[in-house]
């Protein structure tokens, strides 16, 4: 035995151990970085496409939210005006009263009988004509009763400022109405705003099935924010970005097909003898509405019944 080969460790000649550590050199490959990358991306364009629906989502609850607080305001600010400030025309036929409400633009009159009513705060109800005493089937007298929407826009021009300036709106050529605002206080006289715009049915393929006439709201009543300093933001350029006059509102009155009879023994459906006693009120809630617009749709609608 040579010399070199009896200084031969043991370990050499019985090969290479293994120790079970990973040896350091080793690491991901390309092809793997790519397919983490891929993964990744996946998922974040799937968290991302999210993102909008859950905005939209909270936007509306929001709005949803917001309208439901405003239209309970209304309708308890119209059940008020009915039981405080309620007034009858000169010769005592007709019946109006007066909406205290944010949005009311027009001066408060110091005594109900000195109200306008072309004011926006003059609401006329749709008032059976009290002298007729004939009766009429229930159906028919929900038919033609009469609807008026509020604030009065038939036989007025009215100045609003959208925040690019002051500009005057009225109903616009279509309105073919030339009378009175309100009818001059008496509702035989006053437009009935029942047909005032077309709502059109149609199929999937754009064919026309049917039509019916609708109110068209062209004013409401703007929301202000009343802890806003108007003199302070135009001395500091401060803008008013609460959302809150953002909204508007407007409301449409109608005989209600429940309403009571006048005569003596209980009527039924084709003996009806209006009593104007109970009225339909249709609350429409909007949100950056832009007056003198036609056939806006309202974010949200409530309807209740008053009594007069």
């Amino acid at each position: 035995m040579s010399l070199q080969r009896a200084l031969t460790p043991l370990s050499s000649s019985l090969g290479p151990r293994n120790t079970g550590t990973k040896d350091p050199v080793s690491g991901f490959t390309i092809l793997e970085i790519l397919l983490a990358v891929v993964i990744l991306t996946v998922g974040l364009l799937g968290l991302l496409a999210v993102f909008p629906v859950a905005m939209d989502s909270g936007r509306r609850a929001v709005e949803s939210t917001n309208a439901v607080i405003i239209t309970q305001s209304v309708e308890q600010a119209i059940r008020d005006g009915l039981k405080q400030h309620k007034g009858q025309s000169r010769d005592g036929r007709w019946t109006y009263f007066i909406f205290h409400h944010d949005g009311v633009t027009d001066d408060y009159p110091t005594d109900i009988e000195k109200a306008r009513p072309g004011a926006d705060y003059y609401i006329l109800l749709p008032s059976p004509d009290p002298d007729s005493n004939s009766s009429i089937n229930r159906e028919q007298h929900w038919d033609r009763g009469k609807t008026f929407v509020f604030p009065e826009s038939d036989g007025l021009t009215w100045v609003v400022d959208d925040g690019s300036g002051e500009r005057e709106v009225d109903n616009g050529p279509e309105d073919n109405f030339r009378g009175s605002p309100n009818g001059n206080g008496n509702p035989l006289l006053a437009d009935d705003d029942a047909d005032d715009r077309e709502v059109v049915i149609e199929n999937d393929a754009g064919v026309r099935l049917d039509s019916y006439p609708d109110i068209d709201v062209r004013r409401v009543y703007t929301l202000s924010n009343n802890f806003f300093d108007e003199e302070m933001a135009e001395d500091f350029d401060i803008t008013d970005d609460d959302p809150i006059s953002q909204y508007s509102f407007a409301f449409s009155i109608r005989p209600a097909k429940q309403d009571s009879s006048l005569g003596i023994q209980m009527p039924d459906s084709s003996s009806l003898i209006p009593a104007g006693e109970l009225y339909e009120v249709d609350i429409m809630v909007f949100r950056t509405f832009r007056e003198g617009t036609r056939n806006a749709d309202p974010i949200y609608r409530s309807q209740i019944l008053v009594h007069r």
